[in-house]
């Protein structure tokens, strides 16, 4: 990977995490460090640049990821995850802030297809952050609270296509 990409995602890592954090308040938290994360990962590590292998399971964690947001949105998870925080998140501003990170997936996926390396980093976040840690800490917050916790029907199958998408970008096909 170039000097100019790992520019390119560092300056793309700090623009959303300022954003992101402005716009959503301090809830947001985890999920920045979850980009940073990606980002450490992104350029620390060989991972297949290989559209015809990571697409279409990308594609899936993409549908995935909508039904996830769906389940969150109908049972009120912008209300209370953020009171977690001292915060609450109004249903326009969580409806916007998951259109913006599904409308980057949909793109990175284009960038996947035309072997953009910068697109890999948003890969790597959905499947590492929106699979494998939404999905884990979606199932951990149903546990800690001992009842249903917005987003943990679908959770499992957040985190399934996260481990199957990492495992296709590092080679190990599952």
């Amino acid at each position: 990977m170039s000097l100019r990409d790992r520019i390119a995602g560092a300056v793309l890592v700090l623009i959303v995490l300022a954003a992101q954090t402005r716009w959503m308040g301090p809830a947001i938290i985890f999920l920045s460090g979850g980009f940073v994360a990606s980002y450490g990962v992104w350029i620390a590590n060989r991972w297949k640049n290989d559209a015809a292998a990571i697409l279409p399971l990308y594609l899936l964690a993409i549908a995935v990821q909508c039904l996830h947001f769906t389940e969150e949105y109908v049972t009120g998870f912008q209300h209370q995850f953020p009171k977690l925080f001292g915060d609450d998140w109004s249903d326009a501003r969580f409806v916007t802030f998951n259109m913006l990170w599904l409308a980057a997936f949909v793109l990175a996926g284009l960038g996947v297809y035309r072997r953009v390396q910068l697109a890999y980093l948003i890969v790597i976040f959905l499947s590492l952050i929106g699979g494998v840690g939404n999905g884990v800490s979606h199932l951990v917050l149903g546990a800690m609270y001992g009842r249903y916790f917005p987003g943990v029907i679908t959770a499992p199958f957040c985190l399934l296509m996260g481990i199957l998408v990492l495992a296709r970008l590092f080679g190990r096909s599952p």
